[in-house]
């Protein structure tokens, strides 16, 4: 199909972008990668009157990767990921999460910010960024705010993005040395889109022993989300005990609401997803943990 028609800004800077968005309200949309927004536009699901190109900004595509914090700006595509060695050193899971996400092409224009903004159910990077207990960095005319992952994505593609506001970073805290995580997909054999995923990351004591737990899941729910409940149930369970771990893991999961279409069933989803969570806790519980 062909876009409604729309007008076309490139703003040199963050502060004329906002003011843009601010002028406009809703009738404007926001242009990173594209990967998303150019779809809606096709196919008129979005019909904005004004669209807000971000390529021109300076500094949005930059990676800073410092001591405490490891901050992803706005137009940092996806490949890049890969690309920035001492990132990847400190996030191997984001490296997991760019191999399995998508495809070459929508890496190479698709940015980490612009998938977390979009929130879809089968969501790789935002279930990613989820378990790495990111937040995003929001501008607008009234300045800027912080905002957990957690409390940003509140539904399949809905965020609590304000009218006017631009994401411009994702701010991600150092995990401890001797953190080890991982991100595991099943993806459909024909169309390549997500039936389940699950992002885990665990950090250890000094002892060996499971002191904190990170857990996303996407593609089998929903939306992506985190699972709080498991993974505080964790850290009194022996991971190597696998019916203690199944048990752990059913329990977490039989509340939730899952999807359901043409290509999984909701109750097939579930069932991979929890083989998902009980390969990757098991994995990474043989790597860092001792049994208590």
């Amino acid at each position: 199909m062909i876009p409604a028609p729309f007008a076309l800004h490139r703003p040199s800077s963050l502060a004329e972008a906002c003011d843009l968005l601010a002028n406009h309200g809703p009738s404007a949309s926001v242009l990173a990668g594209g990967q998303s927004l150019i779809v809606d536009l096709k196919q008129r699901r979005k019909t904005p009157r004004l669209v807000v190109d971000l390529s021109r900004i300076g500094g949005l595509d930059t990676i800073t990767v410092e001591p405490d914090v490891v901050t992803i700006g706005a137009m940092a595509r996806q490949a890049t990921v890969t690309q920035t060695t001492d990132l990847v050193e400190r996030l191997p899971l984001l490296l997991d999460v760019a191999n399995a996400a998508a495809d070459p092409m929508v890496r190479r224009r698709g940015t980490v910010v612009g998938a977390c903004c979009q929130a879809a159910p089968g969501g790789d990077w935002v279930a990613g960024a989820l378990a790495l207990d990111a937040s995003v960095l929001l501008q607008s005319v009234e300045g800027p705010r912080e905002v957990p992952l957690t409390e940003f994505v509140v539904g399949a593609e809905r965020t609590s993005l304000r009218p006017g506001e631009i994401a411009r970073a994702l701010r991600i805290p150092a995990p401890s040395p001797d953190s080890v995580m991982a991100y595991l997909k099943v993806k459909h054999v024909s169309v390549g889109w997500s039936v389940a995923s699950a992002a885990v990351a665990l950090s250890v004591d000094d002892g060996g022993a499971l002191s904190g737990a990170r857990i996303a899941v996407s593609g089998a729910v929903t939306h992506p989300q985190r699972l709080p409940e498991l993974e505080s149930v964790l850290l009194g369970t022996d991971l190597a005990q696998h019916d203690e771990l199944a048990h752990a893991i059913d329990a977490a999961l039989a509340p939730l609401e899952y999807r359901g279409d043409y290509y999984a069933s909701p109750d097939y989803r579930r069932r991979r997803l929890a083989v998902l969570l009980r390969r990757a806790l098991t994995d990474l519980g043989s790597r860092c943990c001792t049994s208590t």
